[in-house]
């Protein structure tokens, strides 16, 4: 099987590297200031395109009608490439944002169970290592805050509460809050929560739970992460009206794990191939 990778950022690098070791033939696009890597093609979109079987998308695939390549010279228009592509079968991470193109069929590799699980890990490790590099006290003994107790919020708050953090989980189901505090965790429901507690909060919710409201209630030496996918969980223009310091840290896994990260994308789309009888 050809399987072309189209664009993204280094964890496509370690998923086309993963596709190669596993015996597929692999094209490489979007990637210009590579020759070649490990034996891999690199070549042009309109090749890889035409040659490939199956053609791999990034996580976010699209940024203003352009495929995202950040290690691209120039654009690469996301409906041209699609076009070329045909019917073929197109994986792809957030595939909702392929809908206005005319694609064929689409596999969401970022929707299935397999990938979300474990990306879930590779977040929280990740928001867990902003925590000790970025802020300035120690995890042990600290008032963290995690709001939210889905995939990535039971998994880092599980880690800050190993690590000797002094956790409380922001959820809004009762059940959710008495698992959490099973765990040995405080649970809140958002109403009830004293912002001005906490030393580091870490928001998951993608919806705005962290609002002007809150920020203000905040002490000034606060320091905020919000793993959340754009618009986010909270009033950026209200934590900079205040001088607080937030990160907004998106795509974690690519930034601190993206070898682990591709071979995830690798195992989830292969998997994908068995149960929709795709492999030849």
């Amino acid at each position: 099987m050809k399987i072309a990778v189209f664009g993204g950022d280094k964890r496509m690098l370690f998923a086309a590297k993963a596709f190669y070791d596993e015996g597929h033939e692999v094209l490489l696009t979007g990637f210009d200031s590579l020759v070649s890597l490990c034996g891999i093609r690199v070549c042009t979109v309109q090749e890889a395109a035409t040659e490939c079987d199956i053609a791999v998308l990034p996580v976010r695939p699209v940024t203003d009608d352009k495929l995202f390549a950040p290690f691209a010279k120039h654009p690469i228009s996301i409906a041209g490439m699609i076009d070329r592509i045909g019917q073929k079968p197109l994986f792809s991470g957030s595939a909702f944002l392929l809908k206005p193109y005319d694609a064929g069929e689409i596999y969401d590799y970022s929707a299935d169970e397999i990938f979300t699980l474990r990306n879930a890990e590779l977040t929280a490790e990740g928001a867990v290592g902003l925590i000790l590099n970025e802020y300035e006290g120690a995890v042990y003994g600290s008032d963290i805050l995690v709001t939210g107790y889905g995939r990535i919020g039971k998994v880092l708050s599980g880690y800050l509460r190993m690590m000797g953090a002094k956790v409380t989980v922001a959820a809004r189901h009762q059940s959710d809050r008495d698992m959490i505090a099973c765990r040995g965790m405080t649970a809140a429901d958002y109403p009830e929560i004293n912002w001005r507690r906490y030393q580091v909060i870490v928001n998951t919710v993608p919806a705005e739970v962290i609002d002007r409201d809150a920020i203000a209630q905040m002490r000034e030496d606060v320091f905020i992460i919000d793993l959340a996918s754009v618009p986010g969980g909270v009033d950026f223009s209200a934590a900079k009206d205040r001088e607080l310091t937030c990160i907004h840290a998106l795509a974690l896994p690519g930034k601190t794990a993206p070898l682990t990260a591709g071979i995830i994308i690798k195992d989830t789309i292969m998997n994908i191939l068995k149960r929709e009888e795709l492999l030849g």
